[in-house]
């Protein structure tokens, strides 16, 4: 979600993940590679398509930005216990420790998503979109709240998601799963990591899928003759001013979204982790199956229940 600029990987920057050397297992590669299906119908909705070809109405926008910018708050909260959580190194290290470089990296996320969040509240009353959901009042605090059922799905699924960054974890009384990762480096911060890898990448993936679908649209893909209509006309030259949010997303939002600064970020993380594990691994020697299971035990059923919630973060369009 940072609006940055940085050289360009691809349509789908994911892909940088899956030509990582063979030699070397990937944990983010894993990932990738294992939950195509459930990773497509999050990155490739209909919304997002919608979105794309300037369908979506300004309602149906600011209902969506209503609900991404209380993600953005569970984010905060989220990166907040993460922080907390990181034992860093009281000795001066040879090389920066993954440690540090993650919180680095958690520091520039923050700062990245409240210059989001009031960019949104910005485009919002340029374009005159509602980004406000209905409220409820907390007899106890007095301060307004917004009901759950006021809510998509797939944010209520990523507040729960973001709700359990951070806690020890639930497969061991010691914090860890049995056996896992002995030694001075078990990693504690590897689920929280995974999550936030997992959902930037979702994001980055699907507006930059969005993104490839106007360049195609414009070039004579399979849509409709309206749909191609109006986008070689955009691309003679006129903006998207006749989209029917008024342009927000075409001239505002899907390039920042899909932004090469905004890929470069998400692949830190991404390499930060597969750094990490790779270090494990390596420790373990002749233990490094055994580790790798135990790794994934940790993650995996996190990353499908994230995929879950990410697609069920778009709202269903006619």
């Amino acid at each position: 979600m940072l609006s940055i600029e940085a050289p360009r990987f691809s349509a789908n920057p994911s892909s940088i993940y899956l030509i990582m050397a063979a030699s070397k297992w990937s944990l983010t590669e894993h990932l990738l590679s294992t939950s195509q299906d459930d990773y497509t119908k999050a990155t490739q909705h209909p919304f997002l398509l919608a979105a794309a070809e300037g369908r979506l109405s300004k309602e149906v926008l600011g209902q969506w930005l209503a609900n991404d910018r209380l993600y953005i708050h569970s984010y905060i909260r989220a990166a907040g216990k993460l922080l907390a959580s990181i034992d860093l190194p009281a000795a001066v290290p040879k090389t920066e420790a993954t440690e540090t470089q993650l919180v680095d990296w958690l520091i520039e996320a923050l700062a990245g998503v409240r210059r989001e969040e009031r960019f949104f509240i910005e485009v919002a009353e340029r374009y005159g979109l509602g980004v406000e959901l209905n409220m409820q009042t907390v007899t106890n605090s007095h301060r307004a709240s917004v009901a759950d059922d006021a809510k998509l799905t797939g944010l209520v699924m990523m507040e729960k998601i973001f709700s359990d960054v951070g806690q020890p974890n639930q497969l061991g009384t010691s914090g860890l799963i049995p056996g896992s990762l002995p030694g001075p480096d078990p990693m504690l911060w590897l689920e929280g990591a995974v999550t936030f890898w997992g959902t930037e990448c979702c994001y980055l993936d699907a507006w930059s899928w969005a993104k490839s679908k106007q360049v195609m649209g414009a070039s004579g893909s399979e849509t409709s003759s309206w749909v191609k209509l109006r986008q070689m006309v955009s691309a003679t030259g006129t903006d998207a001013r006749k989209d029917a949010d008024g342009g927000a997303l075409r001239n505002e939002f899907i390039p920042n979204w899909s932004s090469p600064g905004f890929a470069d970020f998400v692949h830190r993380l991404g390499r930060l982790i597969d750094s990490a594990v790779a270090q494990a691994l390596e420790r373990a020697g002749e233990d490094a199956e055994a580790t790798k299971a135990l790794i994934l035990q940790r993650v995996e059923g996190k990353w499908k229940s994230l995929l879950a919630a990410e697609a069920s973060f778009w709202p269903d369009v006619e």
